[in-house]
């Protein structure tokens, strides 16, 4: 039966498609009655999604805190950061320090006596070898002897010592010259000085017959370190940074000049956490409020209500050191001023506050946060069920029209019989009725 095809109303004397159409309709309320509460269900796990997520925001907030942390940090401040910044860890104890600036660190750059008129002309050297002095040793890189433009010479020692040297070519208005300078002047403690470079040929090249060597009595640049003075000490750095010239404390150079370090304690941390919280809860609090407003999906539920109310209620140590508002709506807003006078005047109650929140709080968010999402399961499982229903019913509903057809082209294959049995009937009358002598003029 199933596949087959049955034409309504084929003998034109039965019209039953109509009566099938009727009856279909009827028994298909029940799946639109699925349907909607389906659509229903499925709105309100949707919702709720919004609001467990927003939970979830709030519990990995706390679970990721260490109260500890929050108070470790450390700050030092330059009174002039156009002559050098500095950095400190959490182990830099609290001073202040006057510093001098007298030298930076700056690279040595060499050009060699020699050069060529024509950029483009043809050249070939020998091989030669450079040198790089460290300070503690000598670094010595080997250039293979080739032929080329002056542009092929310079790829070529670069390829060979280009970790601590860099080579150019330089035009001193008539000839163009071989540029060689430090990568890195950090690389190097040694400075330029009378008959003492940073780079040097320790083989120079021979380019087209002629022996070419570095003008080191005239570099563009010298090799320098960076130089402060703290009280009656002088610091040297082959950089413009200072590492740890106190435990933590590092300072970076920019121009010679004075500048006053101050270190201090940091509280930058719990400032963040609490803009942290601040938004996660309210982000928890809006949720609520659009679940349960005027004609809202939630509206009148305690389940989701709830959660407001007892998030309110482990507010009370805020409040009472005046550390954020609360609005109309039950979000909140932080107090800022009040939160850097208490980590001035008095951290320890800060930080008690803090753990008090993150242990209430903290635990709270996270079995509301568990609660939640048991309950948008049980929505996702009733949403299946009612599908799995509604997708029975419809099956049960197609093979029911199917077996109604059958019956109906049957009746009408009966009616037409009938019919035409009748008139065949009705027309051996007539022709009897005729024969006996009926009917005639």
């Amino acid at each position: 039966m199933a596949g087959e095809i049955y034409f309504n109303n084929l003998t034109g004397r039965f019209d039953w498609g109509s009566i099938i159409d009727q009856i279909i309709r009827l028994k298909s309320i029940p799946i639109q009655r699925l349907s909607q509460e389906a659509q229903q269900v499925q709105a309100r796990q949707s919702a709720l999604q919004g609001l467990t997520n927003a939970v979830g925001d709030l519990s990995k907030l706390f679970e990721n805190l260490n109260v500890d942390d929050l108070f470790r940090g450390k700050r030092a401040n330059s009174s002039d950061s156009s002559v050098l910044t500095a950095t400190s860890t959490e182990n830099t104890p609290n001073v202040t320090i006057n510093l001098s600036v007298s030298k930076l660190a700056q690279k040595e750059v060499l050009v060699t006596n020699e050069g060529i008129s024509d950029i483009n002309s043809s050249i070939s050297w020998s091989a030669f070898q450079i040198a790089y002095n460290t300070g503690n040793s000598f670094l010595y890189f080997d250039v293979q002897a080739g032929s080329g433009k002056l542009s092929d010479l310079v790829s070529a020692i670069n390829s060979a010592a280009g970790g601590k040297i860099v080579a150019s070519t330089f035009y001193d208005g008539s000839q163009y010259k071989l540029m060689l300078s430090e990568r890195d002047e950090a690389s190097s403690t040694a400075e330029t000085g009378e008959g003492n470079t940073v780079i040097s040929f320790n083989l120079p090249p021979v380019i087209n017959g002629n022996t070419w060597n570095l003008d080191t009595t005239n570099p563009l640049q010298s090799a320098q370190n960076a130089q402060i003075s703290i009280g009656s000490n002088t610091l040297t750095s082959p950089s413009n940074r200072f590492e740890n010239i106190i435990d933590g404390l590092s300072v970076e150079v920019k121009k010679q000049g004075n500048a006053t370090i101050t270190v201090n304690e940091d509280y930058s941390a719990v400032s963040k956490f609490l803009g942290d919280f601040v938004r996660s809860y309210n982000a928890v609090i809006s949720q609520v409020n659009q679940l349960t407003g005027r004609g809202a999906l939630f509206q009148g539920d305690y389940t989701i209500t709830g959660i407001k109310t007892e998030l309110s209620r482990m507010l009370d140590k805020l409040f009472a050191n005046d550390l954020v508002n609360v609005k109309e709506d039950g979000t909140l807003e932080i107090n800022s001023s009040a939160v850097n006078s208490l980590a001035s005047s008095n951290p320890q109650r800060l930080r008690e506050v803090i753990t008090n929140l993150k242990d209430t709080m903290g635990g709270y968010s996270l079995r509301t946060n568990t609660t939640l999402q048991t309950f948008s399961n049980d929505l996702q499982n009733r949403f299946d069920a009612i599908n799995r229903r509604a997708q029975d019913l419809g099956q049960q509903l197609i093979r029911e029209e199917e077996r109604l057809r059958l019956e109906y082209a049957r009746v009408e294959a009966f009616i037409n019989k009938a019919q035409e049995t009748m008139a065949r009937l009705q027309a051996f009358i007539v022709s009897l009725s005729e024969m006996q002598g009926g009917n005639r003029r």
